[in-house]
């Protein structure tokens, strides 16, 4: 799912995505010209193998994110939030799901039997 940086205005804009067993959703508002900040909620599981033991399990999800979209690259290193560019004048919602699913996949999780 893709939006047009041109269509989003300083009004929030709703947006859902659902992917197997994860939901993407919130909304999105213009912060400034090359700006958008979105304020978002990441819900569902993921699987995983154990990082000790290989076993499969699922990963609960219930994330609040709020992030900046850049429209082409981002200049003021100064804000506290993560920052995200594109650079076609659209913001790509698959490809955020997408990272941020391999960002929680990227640390270390372990089976019931291997955490103790």
């Amino acid at each position: 799912m893709e939006i047009a940086f041109k269509k989003i205005a300083k009004e929030s804009l709703n947006f859902e995505l659902v992917k197997e067993e994860m939901r993407f959703f919130g909304k999105v508002s213009r912060k400034d010209n090359g700006l958008i900040l979105l304020k978002a909620n990441l819900i569902g599981q993921i699987s995983h193998t154990c990082d000790r033991c290989g076993e499969d399990l699922k990963i609960e999800i219930n994330e609040p994110l709020e992030i900046l979209v850049s429209e082409g690259i981002y200049k003021d290193a100064i804000d506290e939030l993560d920052v995200i560019e594109f650079y076609d004048g659209y913001i790509d919602f698959d490809g955020i799901l997408q990272s941020e699913i391999e960002s929680v996949k990227s640390d270390y999780h372990y089976c019931g039997k291997c955490q103790n």
